[in-house]
């Protein structure tokens, strides 16, 4: 767990960071824009489900098959240049297919909804960002093999929280126009790719001249297999997790679904520490099922699962406890209706985080192709409870259907990681949490604060981060927690001392 909680921390910190200017945004920014925020969500939201389908698998090699390999005298055998390739491949099949995909979203998905036009009218800006997004997916995994993800992380996720914001301001003050602020964002995810490729010379990994003769039968037939199950795997994740936005905007409209994907933002800070431990994880646990080294694999399922459930119920806690207040900064008319999407979206959040690395454990494995399964079978339900909950509760009914659907798809990889391998994540320090989560609950619950709103956020942040972090270190729930806050003490000692 060295080098993870190393780089996790790193990550970690530089994420925070994007999530800080994010949740300003979203605060201040995002709820006078909806139309425009929920526009660009479903331009990227479209744009990631068509890479899900049109990078052929291509993003999930780049770190499953970097131990095969693995050669740092031969560059590697050319991988970099071999995922670019397959990558390429993908984007012209999309080119080719461009037109059956805009008729699809344009004159079935959003056939009779009021803002058909508006999605017409910028839908090409698809394009582009297909490209570069593909890319830079690809660039961010393959990075991702040398435990590097802290500079990948700023270009990737810290720039877009600068750069979306700003071109909001920029179109709220009729500088720039809805089309200005489109070419914005491309040239944001441009720069990105420059960065990382520029990035991946430094680092002495950019070797792009395949090796053929190193793809050879039994290789390029797992390859195949792979790519098959990594294609339907990735599209039916896409599906899962992103479908709620695309069907409120289509079910609804795009207004509602940038309401929608504005609380999403706020849901989404609970999942930036599983972000972490994945990026981080995925190589090691890849390596470790190469050389069956369960012990390594339980010891990384189990301790992550704790540090995720202590940071996560936090977080949790600090949001829905300043849920109201928050309402109020925001605007009561755009994002009251949305109070109870952070409930479920948040709910979750957590049960993710509760169940840690498991889809990391199951898709390196053997047993890959249950993930692609569990993926469909989520992928589905969650369409279908879609359908159901969005006409009777609206946005809150999209939340609460995400909310059954990763219920469900969790506890069937929990089950299935438990028969095939013998492990599972919950230990007696699961429960302990849940018990100080509760607590602390209603301790923010039950104690009145009648301030400002904003002074009310901070009272109950400093009183929860002051009662619940103390009793996680007491209780000594994470020895890797209680470590590395006292490192950091001593570190901020011996620097104070000086």
């Amino acid at each position: 767990m060295g080098i993870i909680q190393r780089q996790g921390l790193k990550h970690a910190i530089v994420s925070y960071g994007g999530v800080a200017l994010g949740i300003l945004s979203t605060i201040f920014i995002y709820p006078k824009a909806t139309e425009l925020y929920g526009l660009f969500n479903l331009i990227y939201g479209g744009a990631i489900l068509c890479i899900s389908f049109f990078m052929l698998g291509f993003n999930i090699h780049s770190v499953k098959f970097f131990p095969t390999f693995q050669n740092e005298k031969n560059g590697h055998n050319g991988f970099l240049g071999f995922l670019l390739t397959g990558i390429s491949v993908g984007f012209f099949i999309f080119l080719i297919l461009l037109p059956l995909i805009k008729y699809f979203l344009l004159d079935v998905l959003f056939e009779k909804n009021e803002n058909r036009e508006l999605f017409a009218s910028y839908f090409y800006f698809i394009v582009p960002i297909v490209f570069l997004l593909s890319f830079n997916t690809t660039f961010l995994r393959y990075i991702s093999n040398f435990h590097r993800i802290v500079i990948p992380n700023i270009l990737d996720q810290f720039l877009i929280k600068i750069t979306l914001p700003t071109l909001c301001i920029l179109y709220l003050g009729e500088f720039i126009s809805i089309n200005s602020f489109m070419i914005g964002i491309v040239i944001n995810y441009l720069t990105v790719f420059v960065g990382l490729i520029i990035y991946t010379k430094w680092l002495g990994q950019l070797h792009l001249k395949i090796d053929y003769k190193f793809i050879k039968k039994p290789l390029a037939r797992d390859l195949r297999k792979n790519s098959i199950f990594g294609l339907l795997n990735s599209l039916g994740s896409q599906v899962a997790f992103r479908i709620d936005t695309i069907m409120v905007m289509a079910m609804l409209n795009i207004s509602t679904g940038g309401v929608y994907a504005i609380v999403n933002v706020i849901s989404d800070v609970i999942t930036k520490p599983y972000k972490a431990i994945s990026a981080i994880a995925s190589p090691i646990i890849s390596k470790s099922l190469n050389v069956n080294d369960m012990e390594e694999i339980k010891n990384i399922y189990q301790k992550s699962s704790i540090t995720l459930l202590i940071v996560g119920w936090f977080i949790f806690l600090g949001i829905w406890g300043s849920i109201d207040d928050l309402i109020i900064i925001m605007g009561r008319e755009t994002i009251q209706p949305a109070k109870y999407v952070v409930l479920f979206l948040g709910l979750a959040k957590i049960v993710d985080l509760a169940t840690s690395v498991n889809s990391e454990i199951i898709y390196y494995s053997k047993k890959f192709q249950f993930n692609f399964y569990a993926l469909m079978f989520l992928a589905i339900l969650n369409v279908i409870l879609n359908l159901i909950f969005i006409p009777q509760f609206g946005i809150t009914g999209a939340a609460l259907a995400t909310f059954c659907s990763i219920f469900l798809f969790n506890l069937a990889k929990l089950i299935f990681i438990w028969v095939n391998f013998k492990m599972q994540p919950f230990t007696f320090a699961t429960l302990k949490i849940l018990l100080l989560a509760g607590l602390c609950w209603a301790m923010i619950y039950f104690i009145p604060f009648n301030f400002h709103p904003f002074v009310n956020i901070v009272l109950r942040s400093v009183l929860l981060t002051i009662v619940y972090g103390s009793l996680i270190l007491y209780f000594e729930i994470s020895p890797d927690v209680n470590g590395m806050v006292r490192g950091g003490w001593e570190k901020l000692r011996g620097f104070i001392g000086k």
